[in-house]
């Protein structure tokens, strides 16, 4: 088996708002907190978010009332309304588990916007590309009541 496990996942979204609404969900920390949690039982926390290029986010997956996985990400480039880059590490209890590169685009399409999601997946542990579908994509439909 190999140690490192290598994946690339595309998700792609359509969002009945404008691509600045879109971004501004994205870097705003309290909307980011409603969305990003995959599901009601799990819940974000975050120690820092600092969203600009060069910026450091440092969060926690909470299930259970307990901080499990620690996601440190950092962001590499960001266009307002256009895309985001961000280098993100994700680990449990110290133990890595992934490291990834992951690239958001803002597309308009029609009255509203496309966002494409694309992950370049090193992982250590080999749950973790399912770990990052599921919550992504969870993520990703959840972030469509922001705009409802």
């Amino acid at each position: 088996m190999p140690t490192i496990i290598h994946a690339t996942l595309v998700m792609e979204r359509r969002y009945s708002a404008s691509p600045k609404r879109v971004f501004d969900a994205w870097g705003n920390v309290e909307a980011r907190k409603r969305w990003s949690a995959p599901t009601p039982e799990i819940g974000i926390e975050y120690e820092a978010s600092e969203f600009r290029e060069g910026g450091r986010d440092v969060s926690y997956c909470v299930e259970n009332g307990k901080r499990a996985h620690l996601a440190e990400v950092t962001y590499l480039d960001i266009r307002q309304d256009q895309s985001i880059v961000f280098a993100e590490a994700v680990s449990l209890h110290g133990a890595k588990l992934s490291t990834a590169l992951i690239s958001v685009e803002l597309l308009p399409h029609g009255a509203g916007t496309e966002l494409l999601l694309t992950m370049q997946i090193a992982a250590f542990d080999a749950e973790m590309e399912n770990g990052y579908q599921f919550g992504w994509s969870a993520a990703l439909d959840n972030l469509a009541e922001e705009f409802a």
